[in-house]
């Protein structure tokens, strides 16, 4: 699990969606500049694929196309211990990657109901 987490919830039965912890300015705190700005530019061109789109678990694909061998996997969960995440990129399981802010952007924008 990620030493690295957004927010530590005391009730699970509140837990906020995925899309709730991935909304912009959670992302924008808590994220790497380079990784924010990458990420963005990926959501832009519309470069991640939901492959899962649950209110408590994601996945996707992201990046580049699916014979160019680049794309990665994410998988975004809520927990009663916050937000944790993987991605394929890395073994580096506390980085936020580019790819994890594409999706979490992108399944905050997708999401039926938006808080704030």
């Amino acid at each position: 699990m990620p030493s690295w987490r957004f927010v530590r919830f005391e009730n699970p039965l509140s837990m906020p969606s995925v899309a709730d912890l991935g909304e912009p300015s959670t992302l924008t705190a808590r994220i790497a500049p380079a990784n924010l700005r990458l990420g963005q530019e990926i959501a832009d061109r519309g470069d991640v694929e939901l492959i899962e789109f649950g209110a408590l678990r994601v996945v996707a694909k992201v990046g580049g196309t699916a014979a160019s061998g680049q794309r990665r996997t994410v998988e975004l969960v809520s927990t009663p211990n916050g937000l944790e995440w993987s991605c394929t990129c890395t073994r580096n399981r506390s980085l936020f990657c580019k790819h994890c802010v594409a999706t979490a952007l992108t399944a905050w924008q997708k999401a039926p109901m938006r808080r704030g």
